[in-house]
């Protein structure tokens, strides 16, 4: 059977020796760009920064180099870009990685694409700019140079066990026998020879059932002596990890080529006249891997099933803020390992704060074979409160299966500087203005008129000369505030809680941010004049009396607000179904409250 393996061999083993094998890879990695950049979001160009660096720009023909692209701006999403033709080197993507951050309500974004570059001679060779046309405007990085000198000298060292003196020979191995459940474990297919193929070779590799796995490009080329023979050895790497446990047998892997009739091989001037060879198939040993689940012992409350060794780091966008503006708090988790299973962690309780959505990214890295990376977890939090706030160290426990027990990462803690909030700034903070809408229930009284007008007037004058003195008390007593002094504040505030908290709510302005939070202020408002609580009572307290229905969808319905106002989803709010939403719930508040 082969598998897409065959191809990255063949591509690894002939390449150099098939310029126009060398030309599919290529076309095929330009297409590949193309559909990536056809699939992304627009962006706007004026806030688009693009660049690529390489990881060294002198190196040998048998080594190799990443070339890393990088492009940030504002929005969630980053364009794709063209890459031109590297008709210079190999080119094998190693991953990708895009960072997303959200900053006083605006998001942005850095992606990173990473490529293996194995050059194909040696000399002064170019990489091109790469470009971004958008909007009229081309983003353009910097062409960048490589030195290429000739290979290094052939390996001498080592020889393998039970030596195959054959021209053509595979085997396989794992860099471990026995492995926890998550731990990475790396892989080996290596294919020695001393003389070149007829035509493409068709590799299987073991299924690995019961494992993730994840290829790490490129294929190695070099050469090894071995029982005093030079052969060329391609070696293909990859990483796997074990989902459950038990004892694991993998199926040896199979090679099938035609060997050439000439010892010259393709490079053989009589070869292109009589091809054709002898077929054979190639066979290595099987593998077996003992997987063992992790120990109870030792075993954190707050684990969440990392396996690895890792390292952690907490920071703030800022230090100094205003009461009821949003800090965005970052962990950020790094070192060797399944980055991609990293589970978020378990954040503190931080009474004088509001916590919202957490936006997680991640970046992974294949550099020197090995399965490396980082995760950030990022928390918006808002102050309640003004003063010093102490955000305690933050934990991130792991499975060390070198060490064979959990180990924790920790971070120190960062100090807060809470302002008093902005007047006028939306905030979990009662809104005076809530406090000026009295005097609009009056309603004046229309005497109807009817054919016999005079009649009326005649029938009710005892009634109608009374309404002046009755008008001019009820005016007297307006300005006077007659009734704050005879009904207490309280009582006052309650009844009339409902109708400036909905003429709150109807005089908002249809933009995000102050629009959940006028409702957000508005409802709760409501709430703790209706209950007569004090401004610290917890909402369960004040929602005690209400049916568990309402207490949901109250809770439901807050979350959404502060979703809408803080969090990357908010962008399509809807203002008129915002407001019908909460004139609702306010509704049924009132009849519970």
């Amino acid at each position: 059977m082969k598998s897409i393996e065959s191809l990255r061999l063949f591509a690894a083993y002939s390449i150099r020796r098939r310029p126009r094998a060398a030309s599919a890879v290529i076309c095929s990695f330009c297409a590949a760009m193309a559909l990536l950049a056809l699939g992304l979001a627009p962006l706007a160009a004026e806030d688009l920064n693009i660049s690529a660096a390489v990881s060294s720009q002198n190196i040998a023909l048998n080594e190799q180099l990443t070339l890393t692209i990088s492009a940030s701006g504002s929005g969630s999403r980053l364009p794709g870009m063209q890459l031109p033709p590297l008709e210079d080197f190999d080119v094998y993507s190693s991953g990708t990685s895009q960072n997303v951050s959200f900053v006083n309500g605006k998001m942005s974004a850095v992606s990173e694409n990473k490529y293996i570059l194995v050059p194909k001679r040696t000399g002064r060779l170019t990489i091109p700019s790469f470009q971004i046309a958008y909007k009229g405007k081309t983003h353009t990085t910097s062409a960048i140079s490589v030195e290429v000198r000739p290979s290094s000298a052939p390996d001498p060292e080592g020889s393998v066990e039970n030596p195959v003196r054959e021209s053509f020979w595979i085997e396989q191995k794992l860099d471990k026998a026995v492995c926890y459940t998550g731990e990475p474990v790396y892989y080996s297919f290596l294919f020695y020879s001393d003389r070149n193929l007829a035509q493409n070779p068709g590799l299987s590799l073991p299924a690995f059932n019961g494992f993730l796995k994840d290829d790490l490009p490129p294929p190695l080329r070099y050469n090894k002596v071995v029982d005093g023979r030079n052969y060329s050895v391609t070696e293909i790497k990859s990483v796997i990890f074990p989902i459950t446990k038990g004892v694991f047998q993998f199926e040896p892997a199979r090679l099938e080529i035609v060997e050439s009739n000439f010892p010259g091989g393709q490079s053989d001037f009589f070869a292109g006249f009589f091809g054709g060879g002898r077929r054979k198939t190639l066979t290595s040993g099987p593998l077996r891997l003992e997987v063992k689940t992790l120990p109870q012992k030792g075993k954190p409350d707050n684990y969440r099933g990392a396996v690895g060794l890792f390292s952690a780091f907490a920071f703030t966008d800022k230090t100094s803020l205003l009461v009821g503006e949003a800090v965005n708090l970052t962990l950020k988790v790094e070192g060797e390992g399944n980055i991609s299973s990293l589970a978020a962690p378990d954040f503190p309780e931080l009474a004088n704060f509001r916590h919202y959505d957490i936006i997680s990214s991640q970046q992974i890295s294949k550099d020197n074979y090995k399965m490396t990376g980082s995760k950030t977890f990022q928390l918006v939090l808002v102050p309640r409160v003004k003063g010093e706030q102490i955000i305690p160290p933050l934990e991130y426990p792991y499975f060390n299966p070198s060490a064979g027990k959990y180990e924790t990462a920790r971070t120190k803690e960062i100090k807060l500087n809470i302002g008093k909030a902005a007047p006028g700034a939306a905030s979990s903070a009662p809104d005076v203005s809530l406090f000026k809408e009295l005097g609009k229930d009056i309603r004046y009284i229309k005497a109807s008129r009817t054919p016999g007008g005079g009649d009326f007037i005649a029938g009710h004058f005892a009634l109608l000369s009374v309404l002046p003195a009755v008008f001019f008390f009820m005016l007297l007593g307006v300005k006077h505030r007659v009734a704050e002094k005879i009904i207490p504040a309280s009582a006052l505030a309650r009844r009339t809680a409902a109708s400036r908290a909905r003429s709150a709510i109807l005089s908002l302005p249809p933009d995000r941010e102050p629009l959940c939070g006028g409702i957000e202020n508005a409802l709760l408002n409501f709430v703790r004049e209706r209950t007569k609580s004090p401004r610290g009572s917890s909402i369960q307290a004040l929602l005690s009396a209400a049916p568990k229905a309402v207490r949901e969808e109250f809770s439901a319905f807050v979350r959404k607000c502060q979703s809408e106002r803080f969090s990357p989803s908010g962008a399509g709010t809807d203002p008129g179904a915002m407001k019908e939403e909460a004139l609702a719930l306010l509704r049924k508040l009132k009849k519970h409250l």
